[in-house]
């Protein structure tokens, strides 16, 4: 994994808790990939290498043929013989096709700088462990984040940055766990919520600021309550380096 990431990781906690995460990037794998999609790590089905399939049904039941970028280039070039396909139907095309049935989702274009262990994306630079990417950097742990930066632990997040678990949003910036909005700032915890700012446990919510559970507090004590959750979470993560709360669960508590 390139310092890139690492660094990008470290300044994206710093900006939502206030204070960088202690520890690798690596070492929050398991809480990152909870709740979304992760891409589906296999070896190739012609080399030792591993391949990254997006988490799509498309890709579920070809997966096992699955084949390296570079790989699936040097097998592109095996072709039948113009004798056998003239003899071929649907009851013998799999055993005759068998040399050359394979897939690679490691379909990239655009311009790309120093991705890792990433597959189907576009234009995107300084990604690690992320697939079906557009126009993003300094992504990880993530699947579909476009035209986004700083994007850790998000499945279907566009136009955003410095975006920590967040899902299925639009124009989000320095978010925790926010699902289903768009258009919010500084928010933790919130949910089908749009124009918000400087918000906490907010759910079906519109043009807000200093709330919390749907109550605008005032800046001061939102701050104070802000600044005592953030310290909390903060020495979760570091210790466990997980957290059992999530924008999915925390309303069952």
């Amino acid at each position: 994994m390139g310092k890139a990431i690492e660094q990008a990781f470290l300044t994206t906690t710093k900006v939502i808790f206030g204070k960088a995460l202690g520890g690798k990037l690596d070492d929050y794998e398991s809480w990152l990939q909870t709740n979304l999609r992760p891409a589906k790590r296999h070896k190739s089905a012609v080399s030792e290498q591993m391949v990254y399939d997006p988490p799509l049904i498309f890709y579920a039941p070809i997966s096992r043929r699955a084949v390296k970028q570079v790989e699936a280039l040097e097998l592109g070039k095996k072709s039948l013989k113009k004798e056998d396909a003239l003899h071929l139907t649907l009851d013998n095309a799999a055993k005759m096709l068998e040399p050359m049935r394979y897939h690679t989702s490691d379909a990239v274009t655009g311009q790309n700088t120093e991705n890792e262990e990433c597959s189907l994306y576009i234009s995107c630079s300084y990604c690690y462990r992320a697939c079906s990417m557009v126009n993003s950097k300094f992504c990880a742990y993530s699947f579909w984040p476009r035209d986004s930066e700083y994007m850790f632990g998000v499945d279907t997040v566009f136009v955003s940055k410095f975006c920590l678990k967040c899902y299925n949003s639009v124009n989000l910036t320095r978010c925790f766990e926010v699902s289903h909005s768009s258009n919010c700032s500084d928010c933790l915890f919130c949910h089908n919520c749009d124009a918000l700012s400087d918000c906490m446990f907010c759910t079906n919510a519109k043009s807000m600021r200093y709330a919390i559970f749907n109550h605008e507090v005032g800046k001061e004590k939102y701050l104070e309550i802000k600044r005592r959750v953030l310290g909390e979470l903060v020495e979760r993560l570091e210790k466990e380096k997980k957290l059992e709360l999530s924008i999915f669960n925390i309303g069952c508590r």
